[in-house]
């Protein structure tokens, strides 16, 4: 089973997005969303973004990530 988490995009190139994910740049395949902006938050697993997300809801799940690698 596999976790998607949520990343920020910070550089897009054509359907592959850079993106900030957890604290480290990692590159993800976009083609499956329509009209990803730089500054998106999307949840993204083995480098497919699959679904847009508020950034609201992603620092909600950041949040709870962090708490749980720092116990």
């Amino acid at each position: 089973m596999c976790l998607a988490t949520p990343v920020k995009v910070l550089k897009l190139d054509q359907n592959k997005a850079t993106v900030d994910a957890l604290g480290k740049e990692n590159e993800v395949d976009v083609s499956l969303l329509n009209k990803v902006k730089i500054g998106d938050y999307l949840y993204a697993s083995n480098g497919l973004a699959i679904k847009k997300v508020t950034r609201s809801d992603a620092e909600k799940v950041l949040e709870l990530i962090k708490n749980w690698n720092d116990k």
